[in-house]
């Protein structure tokens, strides 16, 4: 049903619709539309709504995430290319949240700015609160408000600045000072990542026109009606269905391929991680299965290639032992196995070595004979490091005689002999 819903995409005929050179086609409203998705799936506690006729007011914001209290709002600094600071109950409690996206007189969108640190369009808060004088004074003395602080990091916004931006607001209570000795203590800090809407429009405008696309697109799928899915209620089925996999392995294997690994981790991680849960839930398909083998090599093969061997191991172990063979899985496995001088790494390719002689002609693959010739490199590899240099030029006079210009076979010879004149 789904190869039917996602596979054929009809020619789409609102005006927001821009047709490209190359004959393919985009609708603009997708990007506020799989936004606001995002924010309808936030529990309603976490669902926050502002916009240009309506303050956010930062006291209301920590005191419903947090309880923070009025009276123990302290000093807040603000860094948004510029420091700012604020003093004062009710001039902190009253500080307008996002009041920065607000149109000027002209009608133009002034959000963009320097950034702290010179990042563009991301600020710091940092909120002090509960100051010792204060405490004296209050009949709650814990432990846990005294001269505490809270972080809030809000980045670039998402979505259509002539409808809804949705900004990314990042929110740290760091671990206070508390006795560490006490036995099972393991404070650890808190943290909250949610998105916050700025509405251009009035909210039940935006909302409205939202749920007409979503809850059109929910009842012709409900009702086997997919052929007549227009372009938005597609996208927006395909990002229900797939709410993070598809992204965030386009992206991860487009950083991955320009060498940034720590990148490319981020992304399979956010993959690895929806798809875990679900197993964890008994609801995972044979298809995702598959999709969180290839998930976790890629994981593994990102931490190989970064030196970090022991972190690689996890995720290769899991590609390798839960694949049916093939190459790539069990080859960077043995790779990061011989990295890290494990003493499995001769019988795990021994046993590779069984598997491939023991199979029948016609389950051979095309990838057989190459997954062979590697293996011999690595068992002549692990001869040469155990000093079996005898055993080692055999095999890697094997290699030779199946594939005479191989450069590995040669220069391990030539390295051989280098060791025994040395010796």
């Amino acid at each position: 049903m789904l190869n039917k819903l996602f596979g054929k995409k009809e020619a789409p005929r609102k005006d927001t619709v821009i047709e490209f050179k190359d004959g393919t086609q985009m609708d603009f409203d997708i990007y506020w539309l799989r936004r606001e998705l995002e924010f309808q799936h936030q529990p309603d506690k976490l669902q926050f709504r502002t916009n240009e006729n309506h303050s956010l007011k930062f006291g209301e914001l920590i005191n419903s995430l947090f309880d923070i209290r009025k009276e123990e709002l302290s000093v807040l600094s603000i860094n948004d290319g510029t420091l700012t600071t604020i003093e004062g109950e009710e001039n902190i409690w009253n500080y307008e949240f996002l009041k920065h996206y607000n149109r000027d007189e002209n009608g133009k969108y002034n959000y963009l700015c320097a950034g702290c640190s010179g990042l563009m369009n991301q600020k710091v808060l940092t909120l002090s609160y509960r100051t010792h004088s204060k405490t004296d004074s209050d009949n709650d003395k814990s432990i846990s408000k005294k001269d505490a602080i809270l972080i809030v990091h809000l980045q670039y916004p998402e979505g259509l600045k002539d409808k809804t931006l949705y900004v990314q607001t990042t929110f740290c209570l760091p671990t206070v000072m508390l006795e560490r000795s006490k036995k099972g203590m393991n404070p650890q800090p808190k943290s909250l990542s949610i998105l916050i809407a700025f509405d251009y429009r009035q909210k039940e405008e935006v909302e409205n026109e939202f749920f007409t696309v979503f809850n059109s697109a929910k009842g012709k799928l409900k009702n086997n009606k997919t052929e007549e899915l227009d372009y938005l209620e597609r996208e927006l089925l395909e990002v229900l269905f797939h709410p993070q996999i598809a992204k965030e392995f386009y992206f991860g294997k487009k950083v991955m391929t320009e060498n940034r690994f720590w990148d490319a981790i981020e992304y399979f991680n956010n993959a690895f991680k929806v798809l875990q849960y679900k197993w964890w839930e008994d609801n995972l398909t044979h298809e995702e299965f598959q999709t969180l083998i290839e998930c976790s090599f890629l994981i593994g093969y990102c931490y190989y290639e970064l030196g970090l061997f022991d972190k690689s191991y996890k995720y290769l172990e899991f590609s390798s032992k839960n694949s049916n063979g093939g190459y790539k899985y069990q080859s960077e496995f043995i790779n990061c196995l011989i990295a890290l001088k494990d003493i499995r790494s001769l019988t795990i390719i021994d046993h590779n070595f069984e598997s491939l002689t023991n199979k029948k002609e016609e389950d051979r693959s095309e990838y057989d004979y190459d997954f062979y010739m590697f293996l011999l490199r690595r068992r002549a590899y692990c001869m040469i490091e155990l000093k079996q240099y005898e055993v080692a030029e055999d095999i890697l006079k094997g290699i030779l005689k199946n594939d005479p210009e191989n450069e590995f076979a040669k220069q391990e010879i030539e390295y051989i002999k280098q060791m025994r004149n040395n010796e």
